[in-house]
């Protein structure tokens, strides 16, 4: 009997596991996006490998000058910088690679930074309802909440700074300054999403049954909680990335981000922005075009995800 009900589960749990494949192959435009994303991470991955050169490498003609911005341009003998050069003379190509990578790195690096702190804090916070310590992170998220994200990144890198942070001996990089700062801004939608989903789970049956027996809290909490509570911080989380790619180039923009010679997608554009309508329009086209592609790949992929995992919106079998 324990036989039957033991391949019977088994059984149950793979005919889920086809039936979340089906759904994610059968939507054209999510599988678009998984298409783009896994494109950009191996540029992001095998970046230092495809790159023609190095993003910090100037070129310089006949030993004087900086080389023209053009579309071909001889670099070396038998050499051709396919998208020209920047104001600098260092190849866009090559910058264009190594910045994507490191926009992916800073908003893939914040939306886990956010989610770790989230499950952490909103599951104790949901386990203890009502508790001083839930009031506490509860006022604090709602104290945040009031900053509009891109402000509240704005003010946590500018007081931070955007050239790393010693602390002691350990030298936090830039990267991820503005990873952790990002990060505050989406953990308390986060926190409170998994607050949520904790609370009703503190009170099932298993969970009581845990006290009784005398399990420690913490163990509930890692144990027993956490796993039955993650698939809404996942979903959400999966939504936010589309956002943190977004956000970080505008900080970029701006202005804040790792410090040159090291590109990033953001400050390409600003640094491009004055060929807008020129003979040169690719140089701005190109990288805001990638930032485009970046956030639709991220954004679509992540809605796949919700629409997939999250009960709320499956869509009925045919």
């Amino acid at each position: 009997m324990n036989l039957l009900l033991g391949l019977r589960r088994k059984g149950s749990i793979q005919s889920q596991k086809r039936t979340l494949w089906k759904r994610f192959f059968g939507d054209k435009l999510v599988v678009l996006g998984a298409v783009i994303v896994v494109g950009f991470l191996l540029i992001a991955l095998l970046g230092p490998y495809i790159a023609p050169y190095d993003y910090a490498e100037q070129f310089r003609p006949q030993g004087s000058g900086l080389l023209p911005l053009d579309v071909m341009s001889t670099a070396r003998t038998g050499e051709f910088l396919i998208l020209g050069s920047d104001a600098l003379g260092r190849d866009m190509l090559s910058r264009l690679i190594y910045g994507t990578r490191t926009t992916i790195v800073i908003a893939m690096s914040s939306v886990m930074v956010a989610s770790f702190l989230a499950i952490v804090v909103g599951s104790i916070a949901g386990y203890l309802e009502g508790s001083l310590f839930d009031e506490i992170i509860m006022r604090i998220i709602d104290a945040l909440l009031t900053f509009p994200g891109i402000l509240l990144a704005l003010i946590l890198v500018a007081a931070w700074g955007s050239q790393g942070i010693d602390i002691g001996t350990i030298t936090v990089p830039p990267e991820m300054t503005i990873a952790i700062a990002l990060a505050f801004t989406l953990t308390p939608r986060l926190t409170r999403t998994m607050r949520g989903s904790t609370i009703p789970q503190a009170h099932r049956a298993y969970i009581k049954a845990a006290q009784l027996m005398g399990m420690p809290a913490w163990r509930i909490v890692i144990f027993e909680l956490i796993p039955n509570c993650l698939t809404a911080v996942v979903i959400q989380a999966a939504t936010y990335l589309g956002l943190a790619v977004f956000t970080t180039a505008g900080l970029g923009f701006l202005g804040l981000c790792p410090p040159e010679p090291q590109p990033e997608l953001g400050k390409i554009l600003a640094r491009t922005q004055e060929y807008f309508l020129t003979q040169r329009f690719w140089h701005i086209f190109i990288p805001g075009f990638t930032v485009s592609m970046l956030v639709f790949g991220f954004s679509i992929l992540g809605d796949g995800i919700r629409n997939i995992l999250d009960p709320e919106y499956r869509f009925e079998e045919a």
